[in-house]
């Protein structure tokens, strides 16, 4: 029984260790592997690609433990160093964006900064025709008018230019114009934001239509006439110009009563008030007549002159990123580079030429009268204004957003705050409110751009239309030669980089390779 047992044992082993020398052969090297039709067996040869699927599965998780188990705190004693530089350049990105946060939102709140007492830089065109004593009736309403313009109060409120009639009527007859249309003439060109009109004999006028009980008689434009144009700068006129006029108005009100009873001084009371006519005109309000040459109707105007300027940079920002894949691409072919650089430059200009058609056409769309000024051409002039701006300013945002790419990149978003700050802190208010720093605003491309834009939409004043399109035109020369520039040292500087990180690629896999070649076991 024990030998059979014993038998049969030393039987299977033999045919175990036959099978197992069927299936087995050596390499090279002398090392044992698997034949192609058996893999149950596993014979270790020094590399991890030969362990068992379970025994790596239970190595990775065992370092994944020592990983967990080894982690520390952050306030652990050995991390004092990293804990220190890491605060350190917190610190600094802190102080970073402090600065430019103090530096860029500054130049637009300094624009706004103390603009009431700059009220005085507002030049106002003022004709006192009514000077002269007629029937013994003095010319008390415009003696008035003068005495109220010369008071503090409303000296702050504007530089009330009060001219010489006989110069002032000179002046006129030069240009054929009556007084009234030399002063609309005056404003129109800009030289004054608003004005105050005195008609001659203003005064007696009033006497006579009392006197006589004429309730036909117009009591506000015969008194005075301010005129003026909304569309030269439809927020600031109505929020700073015309009520100023307004106050100056209310001044005048106040002394309507004493006004009225100089005139009747040393006229026949009784004939007045028993005339229910003669009461009505005297008790009617001095108040003045207000013309508006360029008028502000419609609202949707508020977009493409002031808030799309705004967006007109920030999209030229958004061509830059969307294009910058095909500009890989097209530098990736390997052309001559100065054919890349005319790309480059050609591609930018395309791109602002078909952008500018889109932003123009959302005006259009929502149905603003092209009409006004340039007739049927109106939507053309308005899109190759606003396709000059695109390239004024896009062009500035590509060369810049290039530099910064080069230098620190988080600076360019600051980059962006910088160009819409300073382009609008002049644009949207009157130069003549800011302080004189900002008269920089008359050289930069959005507050040319602005100014045409009204000229196109109110018909306002054209003498200027020749100097803000070379301003615009002179922008796209700069813009488009620092691009330039800018694009050939961009180009080098990238280059470089990409070629230190090939060779820090490069040699980190160099290292891998001698370390997994040492780490190899031979068992030859």
């Amino acid at each position: 029984m024990n030998k059979e047992t014993s038998s049969d044992s030393y039987g299977r082993s033999l045919r175990s260790s036959s099978d197992l020398h069927r299936h087995t052969s050596n390499d090279n090297h002398g090392n044992s592997v698997h034949s192609s039709d058996d893999q149950d067996v596993h014979v270790f040869t020094g590399h991890d690609d030969a362990m068992q699927p379970a025994t790596r599965e239970l190595s990775r998780t065992q370092t994944l433990l020592n990983k967990v188990s080894s982690r520390i705190s952050f306030f652990n004693e050995r991390l004092n160093a990293e804990r220190i530089s890491l605060s350190w350049k917190v610190l600094g990105i802190y102080g970073i964006m402090g600065f430019f946060i103090l530096a860029i939102f500054s130049i637009y709140w300094g624009s706004i900064y103390r603009r009431e007492y700059r009220y005085k830089n507002l030049r106002m065109l003022v004709v006192i025709e009514d000077e002269d004593t007629v029937n013994g009736i003095a010319p008390i309403i415009g003696e008035t008018i003068r005495s109220i313009l010369a008071t503090p109060p409303a000296m702050a409120l504007g530089k009330w230019l009060i001219q010489n009639t006989t110069e002032f009527n000179a002046l006129a007859q030069r240009h054929n114009n009556s007084v009234f249309e030399e002063i609309q003439r005056q404003v129109h060109h800009q030289h004054y934001w608003s004005s105050i009109y005195v008609p001659r004999n203003a005064t007696v006028g009033l006497y006579e239509a009392i006197l006589a009980g004429d309730v036909s008689y117009n009591v506000s434009a015969n008194t005075a006439i301010s005129y003026y144009e909304t569309g030269r700068d439809f927020l600031s006129m109505n929020q700073y110009v015309t009520p100023n006029v307004q106050r100056i108005q209310s001044m005048f009100l106040r002394h309507q009563q004493n006004i009225t009873s100089a005139i009747l001084g040393n006229s026949d009371l009784s004939q007045v008030f028993n005339n229910l006519n003669s009461l009505t005109v005297a008790a009617t309000p001095m108040e003045w007549t207000f013309m508006d040459g360029r008028p502000f109707k419609d609202p949707v105007l508020l977009a493409p002159s002031q808030v799309g300027l705004i967006y007109m940079i920030i999209i030229t920002f958004f061509s830059f990123n969307f294009f910058s894949d095909i500009h890989q691409s097209v530098a990736k072919m390997g052309i001559k580079i100065p054919h890349l650089v005319l790309y480059r430059i050609l591609s930018a200009i395309l791109s602002f030429f078909v952008i500018s058609f889109f932003y123009s056409l959302v005006t259009l769309v929502f149905q603003v009268d092209f009409t006004r000024t340039f007739g049927h051409s109106g939507f053309i002039v308005y899109w190759m204004t606003n396709f000059l701006t695109m390239w004024a300013v896009g062009a500035m945002n590509e060369a810049m957003g290039m530099v910064f790419i080069m230098l620190y990149p988080p600076l360019l978003g600051f980059w962006m705050l910088f160009w819409v700050i300073v382009n609008i802190s002049p644009t949207f208010a009157p130069l003549a409110l800011s302080a004189k720093f900002f008269r920089y605003g008359y050289g930069m491309p959005i507050h040319a751009s602005y100014e045409i834009t009204k000229v196109i939409f109110f018909n306002t004043y054209k003498g200027a239309l020749g100097r803000n399109y070379g301003i615009l035109v002179a922008w796209c020369v700069i813009a488009s030669v620092l691009l330039l520039v800018v694009f050939k040292k961009f180009g080098q500087v990238m280059g470089g980089r990409a070629a230190a990180q090939r060779a820090q690629i490069e040699k980190e896999l160099n290292e891998k390779r001698a370390r997994d070649e040492e780490g190899e076991i031979d068992f030859s």
